[in-house]
């Protein structure tokens, strides 16, 4: 199915010279008007935003109310950036090491809540405890899976944003004995619709449960380890404490926010499993399987909670090669399958095409760098998370037990090849053979009718810019562009979807968040393109248009209310309507 059908609502748009003349301010204009502004700048820069600069709620009108409340809701004040950053739509902001490789470059983030990345599938099915053949368009979130849990378990336990999906809830009478979370790693809607036929199993899923067309990861950034504890916990980053991957650490550093092994203890709430667990005097049995500790906010912080006991995480730690777990807080359970399994679905991968040569596609099967984004991999962990049904005692009695997965080399992979190639579509297959083998164990183990399981996504993904018309923004090119302007250095580091910024020398300065974001405003995308871009072949009007939709100060987010969300407009981009239901239904 082509890129631009209705699940991501975002058309590919051709290079054409824009309708409207671009708001930004080519740099050196801007900084020529630092030169010529009284009062403005000082003998080594500016301190303000140059003459004609968007202003903040301008920026904001620009983004759109839908991407906005996303922002809003993903902010941590002290945790988050100092400058929310969203590129203009289909633009993509990373690092490109020594240069873009070619017009075709495959490399991209997914840190801005535009659809095609927002958009993701809520499917849930379980025979006698979800309503078979439902399709709900209502606007939905991930932050709904945890109450929906608790509502299946008989829980009184209220999320902090999320609600019941009640449509899918069939009167049980009873609980499951287990309820399984799978996360399809940067599986979202745009994903699934571009390989439509390689996912029979969870097709089948949703044809025959309850299935959320309108459903969003509800905040922004679109990235790993926020979107996976709003999924555990019911609440958006503004209330759970996990913004990003790396945030503001409590000592003034910046960092991973589960720090260097898997540490859960900035989050902030607490997770349904944990409150479950505990609520049941550690009876039940709580689990993951995943990739990295980005993903245990799905799960929770097990003996970090209170009252917890040490639940069972899977992690790979990709140094070694192996499985591990932060045994402070979790438990990791004994003769998992070993490196020799993933060998020998490496080898299966391999002799595939033919031609036992160590590659698969051109792939270099050899590069542990790459071997998480392959069908190896996500065959690899399929055998892991069975073993782990087949050895650990998951619905051995009447209390429900819960289980989340990760699979990641969807997403593993789209940041090397772009999730519109042949590698992406092999990996999402395998991926949807895995589900349906974890399907069959739960079956024998716990047995059909008896367990719930729900599928999901934490992102889409950014389609090759050379596709849609978008451009690529070097995220170290910005620095030095507000470093220049200002005439010092105050970006501390930057990331795909923020700024942080020394706010000692700020003060020092004169300069405020404020001037900082509203110069970003001014950004073309010709200032930050990546060292080897071929500039000729790029319309002069799409070089001088602005590289960013808005920069936002996240103090300025924070001090918003719901109300004030609700004034500002609908914005100019399709791409920025979170809201609107699609206009079709998933296969079958």
């Amino acid at each position: 199915m082509p890129f631009g059908t209705p699940y991501s609502r975002a058309p590919v748009r051709t290079r054409t010279a824009p309708a409207s003349l671009p708001r930004g301010l080519r740099l050196a204009a801007a900084t020529l008007a630092c030169a010529l502004l009284a009062g403005a700048c000082t003998s080594s820069g500016a301190t303000a935003a140059p003459e004609g600069a968007p202003t903040v709620e301008e920026m904001a009108a620009e983004a759109g109310r839908d991407v906005v409340r996303s922002l809003w809701r993903g902010y941590y004040p002290g945790r988050s950036g100092d400058v929310l950053l969203v590129t203009a739509p289909h633009n993509v902001m990373g690092t490109w090491g020594s240069g873009v490789r070619g017009p075709n470059d495959p490399r991209t983030s997914h840190a801005v809540p535009w659809d095609y990345l927002a958009r993701v599938p809520i499917a849930l099915w379980g025979p006698g405890f979800v309503r078979e053949g439902v399709r709900e368009d209502r606007a939905v979130t991930v932050a709904d899976l945890a109450p929906t849990f608790a509502a299946m378990m008989g829980f009184p336990w209220e999320a902090s944003d999320g609600r019941p999906l009640v449509e899918a809830l069939a009167p049980a009478g009873r609980p499951p004995r287990a309820i399984v979370l799978i996360v399809h790693d940067g599986g979202g809607w745009n994903v699934l619709e571009e390989w439509a036929g390689e996912w029979p199993v969870g097709a089948r899923l949703m044809r025959e449960g309850t299935v959320y067309t309108n459903a969003t990861v509800g905040s922004a950034p679109p990235v790993t380890a926020p979107v996976h504890a709003t999924m555990g916990t019911g609440a958006f980053p503004r209330t759970h404490g996990m913004p990003e991957i790396v945030g503001r650490l409590p000592d003034g550093s910046i960092g991973e926010v589960y720090f260097d092994r898997a540490d859960p203890s900035l989050l902030e709430v607490e997770s349904v499993a944990d409150a479950w667990d505990r609520d049941r005097g550690n009876r039940a049995w709580v689990g993951m399987v995943g990739f990295e500790s980005w993903h245990l906010g799905m799960m929770g912080t097990g003996a970090g909670a209170e009252g917890g006991d040490r639940d069972v995480a899977v992690i790979w730690d990709r140094d070694e090669e192996r499985w591990y777990a932060n045994e402070e807080f979790y438990a990791l359970p004994d003769d998992l399958p070993g490196r020799e399994v993933l060998d020998a679905h490496i080898e299966e991968l391999d002799a595939a095409d033919g031609a036992r040569d160590g590659a698969w596609m051109e792939n270099d099967l050899g590069d542990p760098a790459r071997i998480p984004g392959t069908p190896a991999y996500a065959a690899y962990v399929g055998d892991v998370v069975r073993e782990v049904i087949e050895r650990e005692p998951i619905g051995d009695d009447d209390v429900t037990d819960l289980l989340f997965v990760n699979l990641k080399p969807t997403d593993f992979g789209g940041h090397i090849w772009n999730y519109l190639s042949e590698e992406q579509r092999q990996a999402l297959a395998m991926q949807d053979r895995v589900v349906g083998d974890i399907l069959r164990q739960l079956d024998r183990r716990v047995g059909r009718g008896e367990y719930v399981v729900a599928m999901t996504a934490d992102h889409g993904q950014t389609p090759n810019p050379s596709v849609t018309g978008g451009h690529r923004v070097d995220k170290f090119k910005v620095a030095d562009a507000v470093n220049a302007y200002f005439g010092r250095e105050i970006v501390e580091t930057t990331s795909p979807d923020d700024l942080y910024l020394y706010r000692d020398r700020l003060q020092v300065a004169g300069i405020t968040v404020e001037a900082v974001a509203r110069f970003v405003g001014t950004i073309s995308v010709r200032d930050v393109l990546p060292d080897g871009t071929d500039l000729e072949a790029i319309p002069e009007a799409e070089l001088d248009a602005p590289a960013f939709a808005a920069a936002l100060p996240g103090d300025w987010l924070g001090s918003l209310t719901p109300r004030r969300i609700e004034a500002i407009d609908p914005g100019p981009h399709p791409e920025g309507d979170l809201t609107t239901p699609p206009d079709v239904v998933p296969p079958g």
